[in-house]
């Protein structure tokens, strides 16, 4: 998919990061929702399964296959969230929850594809 960038999601000492791409959009693979919520990848895998199988989500626009990698939004990302059982989990569940604590940052990345001045 060209011009598909993934952005980044970090949860530090409670506080959750997120830079999006110039689109506004936030995709991660399962490898890095792992890491994002101290979990390991199975955990993932198998609960990604489950909410695809309740059609709690519906996997085209929630997922995106790019060079054989399965990237998933930021609505997926939530859904684990409330699924997940960590310390990580929990934080981002608290930035869902109440995105306008001082504790918690939302970083936009700059349009990559504007002209430069």
């Amino acid at each position: 998919m060209e011009g598909f960038f993934t952005g980044s999601i970090t949860i530090d000492d409670e506080r959750v990061v997120i830079r999006r791409t110039a689109g506004g959009e936030v995709w991660l693979a399962q490898p890095e929702i792992a890491r994002l919520f101290g979990v390991f990848e199975a955990a993932v895998r198998a609960n990604i399964r489950a909410i695809y199988r309740s059609e709690a989500l519906r996997r085209g626009p929630t997922q995106r296959i790019v060079h054989g990698v399965e990237f998933y939004n930021l609505e997926m990302i939530a859904a684990l969230a409330f699924r997940l059982r960590s310390l990580e989990s929990e934080a981002f569940r608290r930035w869902l929850l109440h995105p306008a604590a001082p504790h918690l940052r939302l970083v936009e990345l700059p349009d990559e594809t504007a002209p430069a001045n």
